[in-house]
């Protein structure tokens, strides 16, 4: 069964909301909104205007188009929900602070490969 898209952009609001941390009155003060219309919003009650939708996605410092997306692509779920939470992990953060930031990631991300790279091949 197809579901409405004001459905889907509500359970995206929502998802986003909780994982920036937010709760509805401070995704509402960000916004500009009542809380009562996020509730309404995300409880599909309401239909948000393409206008509110924008001010909404601009206090979760997300694009619009990701309060609109409804199923990811087969191998690119776990990154892009990994890339969404490394955002949320650096979203307040100075250039220099973001610049570390993915310095660490990179050197974990090639330990890690490393580490998996010899396993595989002592297991041969």
């Amino acid at each position: 069964m197809r579901r409405d898209i004001h459905s889907i952009v509500g359970d995206r609001i929502r998802e986003e909301r909780k994982r920036a941390g937010l709760t509805m009155e401070k995704l509402a003060e960000l916004a500009g909104i009542s809380t009562s219309f996020i509730a309404y919003i995300e409880t599909k009650g309401k239909k948000a205007s393409l206008e509110t939708i924008e001010k909404i996605a601009g206090a979760l410092r997300i694009p619009v188009a990701d309060l609109f997306r409804t199923v990811p692509g087969p191998q690119k779920d776990h990154v892009y929900d990994a890339a969404r939470n490394f955002a949320q992990l650096i979203r307040d953060k100075s250039r220099d602070e973001i610049r570390a930031a993915l310095s660490v990631a990179k050197t974990t991300l090639s330990t890690i490969s490393g580490t998996v790279g010899k396993r595989k091949s002592t297991k041969k």
